[in-house]
């Protein structure tokens, strides 16, 4: 019988709730300054309740924060660790694209630099290992007899004369640089009115040391000079500017010191002009 009378039972539980929760809303809608003796017992029994659940929900919500957090976190530095990359990526596509422009500007530059001087039959070659004893007087590039290259055959770039080559491989070829102390120049002034022949030869990477063949020719701080023909270097290729002249009393020769045209210290790519066919008919 106890067990048939539960539903029931149960049923008046949660009417008699419903009505408590009634009452109580009408207490808080309607404000009134007094509450009956059953509202304050009602208050009483909800209030704590009440108290309990939001306590609970900010306990949770204390405890949660960090955890939350740190998948925010975790997002945002997945978001920065994308913008990295992308910006990585834009600034080594951009440094590509210089690399590659200064490579084509070099090349036209030394390509017009051949057809100013009558050159042809060059080759094109690249830089690919340093002396390390000597590192800006000698160097290696990945051309050799299988493309054409001879001993002694010119190397240049858009700037002018570099050196020779000193001896060739089946596909690369060591090169001697002017700047080296066996690398001897003769050399000419570049003006109609003074045809005054020399000699340089290397001091270091950024200079060259020599003296002209007349005691009497005249020479000045700032002439440039070029190739004169004599020896295994065609004539007309720039070497460089003079930037000291100096008058040996004992020999009676003037002394010059010269800056070369070409910066020994970033070739990459050089030009080959073999022995042979060196100029153009």
């Amino acid at each position: 019988m106890a067990v048939n009378n539960y539903p029931q039972l149960r049923n008046w539980i949660i009417l008699i709730t419903v009505v408590l929760l009634v009452i109580t809303i009408g207490v808080t809608v309607n404000g009134r300054d007094r509450i009956s003796a059953v509202e304050n017992a009602l208050g009483n029994v909800v209030r704590p309740l009440q108290h309990g659940l939001m306590s609970a929900n900010n306990y949770i919500a204390e405890k949660t924060y960090p955890i939350r957090n740190v998948f925010k976190l975790a997002d945002e530095n997945e978001a920065l660790k994308k913008e990295l990359i992308k910006t990585q990526q834009a600034l080594i596509s951009q440094t590509m694209l210089q690399e590659e422009y200064n490579e084509l500007k070099t090349l036209r530059k030394s390509l017009n630099y051949a057809y100013r001087n009558d050159l042809n039959n060059f080759i094109t070659s690249d830089v690919i290992a340093r002396d390390q004893g000597n590192w800006y007087g000698m160097f290696i590039v990945n051309a050799g007899l299988e493309q054409g290259v001879t001993e002694n055959a010119m190397v240049f770039n858009g700037s002018g004369l570099i050196g020779q080559v000193f001896e060739v491989g089946k596909d690369w070829s060591k090169i001697l640089t002017i700047t080296d102390i066996k690398g001897t120049v003769s050399f000419q002034i570049v003006d109609d009115e003074r045809s005054f022949d020399g000699i340089v030869s290397g001091v270091s990477e950024e200079e060259l040391e020599g003296y002209l063949f007349d005691p009497k020719g005249v020479i000045y701080p700032g002439d440039q000079i070029i190739t004169s023909g004599l020896g295994i270097y065609p004539k007309g290729i720039i070497i460089g500017t003079v930037s000291e002249v100096v008058e040996d009393k004992d020999t009676l020769l003037k002394e010059i010191k010269v800056k070369p045209n070409v910066d020994f210290k970033n070739i990459d790519r050089v030009f080959i002009i073999p022995e042979t066919h060196t100029f153009t008919e």
